[in-house]
């Protein structure tokens, strides 16, 4: 017997949903990065950082087109995908030029977040194609996040400043994006692409203590750090 056939009808069912339920954060991930594309080319950013934005916005794509795949194979009768929000990500007291800063930012420690996750759940998956899949899907959030490094490495004094300001909120809301979801602690189910409360707690604090703080030490921008 596989292992996909020892699910449950309600397990094989869960796992259905979270993969559509991932089909639609990765479309989410997908109009994100359309913003910040235009953040960054409205921030005059190197042509090098937004040649990799663009290449994320079609990754970003085709990743959702994958999440439903496996939603279907797991049993999910398909139908329409759509974003969570297609609103630009605003922070509470940052102007219009604050918040480009600022969603670059913060679409940086989400994609760092996300090679955290990704790596620890490839630990436990079980089949050659979802491991694959998972290696692919890493290298390009590898890639992602050197969109947000890369252009956080260009900032001015008075722009570091800006960052360094808001780094508690983005940190806080960091967090809720990362870890306060919906997510059951249905550890069976990790073998088949569910991620945990569990887990993501793990990535996100990993993700935090290893790159996000001092990547943001070394670049001068770690003030306001809890």
């Amino acid at each position: 017997m596989s292992n996909e056939e020892k699910l449950s009808a309600e397990e094989r069912r869960a796992v259905a949903d979270y993969w559509w339920s991932r089909a639609e954060g990765e479309m989410t991930s997908f109009i994100a990065f359309r913003h910040v594309l235009d953040d960054l080319k409205a921030e005059s950013s190197p042509a090098s950082i937004v040649s990799l934005a663009e290449q994320a916005v079609a990754d970003e794509h085709r990743h959702s087109l994958w999440c439903q795949q496996w939603a279907r194979h797991y049993g999910h009768p398909g139908g329409e995908v759509k974003p969570r929000s297609e609103r630009p990500l605003s922070f509470v007291g940052a102007t219009h030029e604050e918040n480009r800063l600022l969603r670059i930012a913060f679409c940086c420690f989400t994609e760092t977040v996300g090679c955290f996750t990704l790596r620890l759940a490839r630990e436990r998956l079980l089949g050659a194609e979802l491991r694959k899949q998972n290696q692919v899907h890493l290298s390009d959030e590898l890639r992602h996040s050197r969109v947000g490094w890369g252009h956080l490495s260009t900032l001015n004094a008075p722009q570091r400043e800006v960052v360094a300001g808001f780094l508690p909120l983005l940190e806080r809301t960091l967090r809720v994006a990362c870890c306060d979801g919906t997510e059951e602690d249905a550890e069976a189910l990790v073998a088949h692409g569910y991620f945990t409360p569990r887990l993501l707690r793990e990535a996100h604090d990993a993700a935090m203590a290893e790159v996000i703080r001092p990547g943001l030490a070394h670049l001068g921008i770690d003030r306001g750090l809890s």
